[in-house]
């Protein structure tokens, strides 16, 4: 078998195995009755890359499970860098790249290292629950700025206008959690602009970066060169991208080797629990040095799903699906049909037996109300299970029922 069709094979409907699963996916398959389906957690239900299975067996394979030193081996700086460089134009600089356990802890870190009690933080509206959460824990206040949900558009006038003196930081998320939007290089120049005109740092999370899709590229903000350009934190990691986020691997780029001494400085004050383990190192120097052509083959299968869950959702009466440039959740607008966000979550769980993110204000901010979150990272069989129950369920919902659902063409 050719080296590509192998790899594709890697994505087989057979190499997602939910027995397995519900034993090993504690957050996502183990966490609901076993008759469900959950589309919840962006984690994927594929095993990762082979070359970072071995790496982490033969870093324990002695036996010896040492400390490890907070500041990483060299080598992995190195090699993280040089990827940086090749793949986001980043610039290779190892001694600017801070290591953290997963990207969550990156953003924590770099939240309280630059803010504080009373601190304004620009967030996104819609975004990931993390920001706001970070954001909380050192006493600082929210400050939300919309993206629109249909387009995905960031409204920049309206970000330079949420801007004061008390604002300590602006967050970005691109690619955008939920709404799956890869900023285009004019919004992030602007973004820059207005950070640099006001002397504001940018945490730019750009953990989904390599899970963007043809012909769309993502572009880093670190690598423009703008003014702002000194002052932007890059967070990232490798759990999206090579299947892994059990592994906790982080990065964070910072502006200079001064803010990155001074982003290690406050790691330590978090504790010892903000280090990587010896295993975790030697898989992400592995999943960095040889784990691409998987992360290939990934990215094409999750293109297939991608076009064939937003086709299918947007058959189902009351759904409205847009279809993401990057990473591997939908966001579809379910408001038609009449329910609360957390309301038609829990009448999936019930009626259909599919577990969804419900897109509330805890999980996603006040924007979010109206959508639900799906996350598409398995398997076709399960999707099109997973998808046929949803759209049977909702028949209810709709009038005329199923025989309004058979008119729309849905199975």
């Amino acid at each position: 078998m050719p080296r590509h069709e192998a790899l594709r094979s890697l994505f087989d409907d057979a190499r997602v195995r939910p027995d397995l699963l519900r034993r090993r996916s504690p957050v996502r398959w183990g966490a609901v009755p076993p008759d469900v389906i959950p589309l919840t957690a962006a984690e994927p239900d594929f095993p990762g890359p082979r070359a970072v299975r071995d790496a982490v067996v033969a870093a324990v394979a002695d036996g010896y499970f040492p400390y490890a030193t907070p500041n990483g081996p060299e080598e992995l700086l190195e090699a993280f860098s040089e990827v940086a460089e090749a793949r986001h134009g980043i610039g290779n600089h190892p001694d600017r790249v801070v290591l953290a356990p997963g990207t969550a802890a990156a953003l924590w870190g770099v939240v309280r290292l630059l803010c504080g009690k009373g601190d304004e933080c620009i967030l996104l509206d819609p975004v990931d629950l993390l920001f706001g959460q970070a954001v909380d824990a050192v006493g600082a206040r929210r400050v939300y700025c919309p993206v629109d949900k249909r387009t995905g558009r960031l409204d920049t006038d309206q970000l330079a206008s949420l801007v004061t003196a008390r604002t300590a930081l602006i967050c970005l998320c691109n690619p955008h959690n939920p709404l799956g939007t890869v900023f285009t290089e004019p919004t992030l120049r602007a973004v820059e602009d207005i950070a640099a005109a006001h002397r504001v740092p940018i945490l730019s999370d750009e953990v989904w970066g390599d899970i963007v899709y043809p012909p769309r590229t993502h572009i880093s903000m670190a690598s423009l060169d703008t003014g702002n350009s000194r002052r932007v934190y890059t967070v990232t990691g490798l759990s999206k991208t090579f299947a892994l986020p059990g592994l906790r691997m982080g990065f964070v780029v910072a502006p200079t080797p001064a803010d990155a001494d001074a982003l290690r400085l406050a790691f330590q004050h978090l504790g010892a629990a903000y280090s990587m383990t010896p295993c975790t190192q030697a898989g992400a120097l592995a999943a960095l040095r040889h784990g691409w052509p998987w992360r290939d083959a990934f990215l094409e299968h999750l293109q297939a799903m991608r076009d064939y869950c937003a086709d299918r959702l947007n058959a189902i009466p009351g759904f409205s699906c847009g279809r993401p440039d990057g990473t591997y959740v939908l966001f579809p607008d379910v408001s038609a049909l009449g329910l609360s966000s957390r309301a038609m979550g829990e009448f999936l769980l019930a009626k259909a037996r599919v577990a969804v993110v419900p897109g509330t204000a805890e999980w996603f901010g006040p924007a979010a109300e109206g959508n639900i979150r799906i996350s598409y990272a398995t398997s076709r069989a399960v999707l099109e299970e997973a998808l046929n129950r949803m759209a049977s369920a909702v028949g209810e919902l709709v009038p005329g029922g199923p025989a309004a659902l058979q008119a729309t063409g849905t199975p």
